[in-house]
């Protein structure tokens, strides 16, 4: 009996370790590219335990994608550190564990991607926020003019970065900032004070 649960637990750690295995995606073995305005990407797999000078797996565990997405694991605190790849089912192909590693062309070409997935519009003043039905209905101005957006549920839709930054998500996925709650003129605070 004894022997039935030891192998039972080192099979449950064996899938546990198959579940948390964490393939970071290494400079030396990517290839980024920019094709018709999306990201695509020649990437050679590690073998298993042979070395880089002779890995006699590389040809079977060579990859390309003709479009990769880009997914910061933690959008705030490290914006270019432990980016996820994925592929266009939504796969996980290997995590970046940062831009900088990469050659210059290369960077590049992963920040204008992150920076156009991840545009974020900085508030500069409010100008209304109505509620009806669930929804709050802003008007702002922001660094590029007018502009009007709605809030499913403003009071998840609403992220403090710390105790001064903000960031608003609208219905259809766009990011607002506003970066000093303390540098907003008085009327625009008083607009949204309630859903801080």
């Amino acid at each position: 009996m004894d022997e039935t649960k030891t192998e039972t637990n080192s099979e449950n750690k064996a899938m546990l370790t198959d579940v948390v295995k964490i393939e970071y995606i290494d400079p030396e073995r990517a290839e980024f590219a920019e094709k018709h305005g999306f990201i695509s990407l020649k990437y050679k797999r590690p073998g298993d335990g042979a070395n880089d000078a002779n890995d006699v797996n590389g040809a079977e565990n060579a990859g390309e994608y003709d479009r990769v997405f880009l997914h910061r694991c933690f959008p705030n605190e490290m914006s270019e550190e432990y980016v996820s790849v994925l592929d266009r089912e939504n796969n996980e192909i290997g995590i970046i564990r940062s831009i900088d590693a990469f050659p210059e062309e290369t960077q590049t070409i992963l920040r204008n991607e992150l920076k156009r997935k991840y545009h974020i519009y900085t508030i500069r003043s409010i100008r209304s926020v109505n509620e009806k039905f669930g929804y709050s209905y802003w008007k702002v101005k922001d660094a590029e003019g007018d502009r009007e957006f709605t809030v499913r549920d403003a009071y998840r839709s609403i992220t403090r970065i710390n105790a001064d930054r903000i960031t608003v998500t609208d219905v259809d996925g766009n990011r607002f900032e506003i970066p000093s709650l303390s540098a907003l003129d008085r009327k625009s605070y008083k607009k949204i004070e309630l859903y801080l």
